[in-house]
């Protein structure tokens, strides 16, 4: 409304005229501190920036999936442990946050918390259709304009098996065992595990 417009305008002058200086705890000499400030930069959370954050977000996971074509051409997506798992974190990440679920994610996200029940589904409504709606229009005009690449593609998605996931779901388990493991704060407990992991590595 009227009243957080008017808070979002006052803030934005002071830092334009510097009224909030992120400098002012730092010394003159003072190089670490000055670098640290500088991304510590003055910011006030509200529903645009929150909305233009997570849109923005979705729309950079999009690009991944549009132009990830896989097999034949390249590795396919199940097979690329790493870009698949920080995808589907990415994606999990974005969802959460347009969906509210953690507050306290929210909050180190710096993003302001929607006003209703309506406004959040039309966000999560978005972020999951800029997601997924992007994959299906470029996969609409692959099949449109290079039927060739779509058939290829399509070939090699129903080769598809359970056993080609397990792979990946192995990859994913030893990530959450491993941040578990920091979580826990047992170093000892991580070095048991890694000497575990190196042993059976050894074996195979």
């Amino acid at each position: 409304g009227p009243k957080k417009l008017q808070e979002v305008t006052d803030f934005f002058r002071k830092v334009k005229t510097k009224e909030i200086d992120r400098y002012a705890g730092c010394g003159e000499d003072d190089f670490m501190c000055q670098a640290n400030a500088y991304w510590m930069a003055p910011f006030l959370p509200n529903l645009l920036n929150s909305v233009v954050f997570l849109v923005e977000t979705s729309q950079m996971i999009s690009v991944y999936f549009a132009n990830y074509k896989g097999r034949p051409w390249m590795k396919g997506m199940l097979e690329n442990h790493p870009l698949f798992l920080s995808v589907f974190i990415c994606i999990s990440g974005v969802i959460v946050a347009a969906w509210e679920i953690s507050p306290q994610l929210n909050e180190m996200l710096q993003l302001a918390p929607f006003p209703n029940d309506l406004f959040r589904y039309k966000v999560l409504l978005l972020v999951i259709g800029t997601i997924f709606g992007t994959l299906l229009w470029d996969r609409f005009c692959i099949y449109l304009f290079a039927y060739n690449i779509h058939l290829s593609t399509y070939n090699e998605f129903k080769r598809l098996t359970i056993n080609d996931f397990l792979p990946v779901l192995k990859t994913a388990g030893l990530v959450l065992i491993v941040l578990l493991l920091l979580a826990s704060g047992n170093v000892l407990l991580l070095g048991v595990a890694y000497w575990y992991y190196i042993n059976i590595y050894k074996k195979k």
